[in-house]
């Protein structure tokens, strides 16, 4: 009996369907609050979260798949993993539509001001005075044009905003399809009412905004980052924050996450956070669940899973006799 490991809170949390997948498939499950590299040497298989799996667990584990419950795969050595021949998956699209809406949840929050005035009148029992912005005919700037970043374009449209796009692997065709202007990134960020983050976090997209871009922002601008911690330089956003360079920003993903309790985003001023719950709905981490869970049953059925990461190793399993 093949045995994979759960490290993620929410497998299994609301639906019981993925657990049953997995066990009518013959698996065991087993699951763990960490990667503890002893359980790793043990276990065929992982359904793995945030977690970092580094190198050397990949190494000295008896892991044949990695199923990644979520579509980055920053905190996944995947360079170890093709060496490897270990199929790293990956669950496309499952929480575009969840992160696409709190985007939009974030930048109806920042322009009206919602956190603030709320604690004035829940806290001090007391009335603000605080004006906001009108989305209509504002500005929203999409760094990213993937999947969550055309969702993200739909849902402003319709509220009467201009969209411009930033992305070098997406050409202008693509985009003018949606409705949306391919611009440079200085234009987008000189330009944009509102600034938000669609891309993965990798070498080429490590603190991409920092100082230097926040100079080029609007002083009423504000920056909305539901992608990865790290894209954002956040010693260089507290700054830009304290300085009235930007108006505002969201942010949902952190470089460090739990956010250490002595972080400089605590306490900064015009500052929203929320805890990486951009993928936190039900239907969102049903599909989630659902997809992970069918890679490793897939895999283990000689198919090929869907959306593996290192296309490297899907050649190698098609070589091996793996179907389509």
């Amino acid at each position: 009996m093949k045995t994979v490991l759960i490290v993620t809170r929410t497998f299994g949390k609301y639906s019981s369907e993925p657990i049953d997948l997995l066990k009518n498939n013959g698996f065991d499950l087993r699951w763990s609050d960490s990667l503890d590299p002893d359980i790793l040497k043990n276990v065929d298989a992982i359904i793995l979260g945030t977690g970092k799996l580094s190198g050397d667990i990949i190494q000295n584990s008896s892991l044949k798949i990695i199923a990644r419950n979520g579509v980055g795969v920053d905190n996944v050595d995947l360079k170890t993993a093709t060496q490897m021949g270990i199929p790293v998956t990956i669950t496309v699209n499952a929480n575009t539509i969840s992160v696409a809406e709190l985007t939009m949840g974030l930048i109806f929050v920042l322009s009206r001001k919602i956190v603030a005035v709320h604690n004035e009148l829940y806290e001090r029992k007391r009335f603000s005075s605080s004006i906001g912005v009108e989305l209509f005919g504002k500005i929203l700037g999409i760094i990213g044009f993937g999947a969550i970043g055309k969702e993200t374009a739909k849902r402003a449209l319709c509220l009467g905003m201009k969209v411009l796009a930033y992305d070098p692997f997406v050409d202008k065709q693509t985009m003018a399809q949606y409705s949306v202007e391919c611009v440079d990134m200085e234009t987008l960020l000189k330009t944009s009412d509102f600034v938000s983050l669609h891309l993965p976090l990798n070498q080429s997209t490590r603190k991409l905004i920092g100082k230097k871009e926040f100079e080029m922002m609007k002083k009423t601008a504000f920056l909305i980052n539901t992608s990865r911690g790290g894209i954002v330089d956040e010693v260089a956003l507290v700054e830009a924050l304290r300085q009235n360079q930007i108006a505002g920003a969201a942010l949902d993903a952190f470089e460090i996450e739990p956010l250490p309790e002595d972080s400089v985003l605590y306490n900064c001023p015009n500052l929203i956070l929320t805890p990486h719950i951009g993928a936190h709905t039900y239907e969102a981490i049903y599909k989630m669940n659902m997809m992970a869970a069918q890679s490793v049953v897939d895999f283990f059925n000689k198919k090929l899973p869907k959306h593996i990461a290192n296309g490297e190793v899907a050649e190698k399993l098609l070589k091996q006799g793996f179907s389509q």
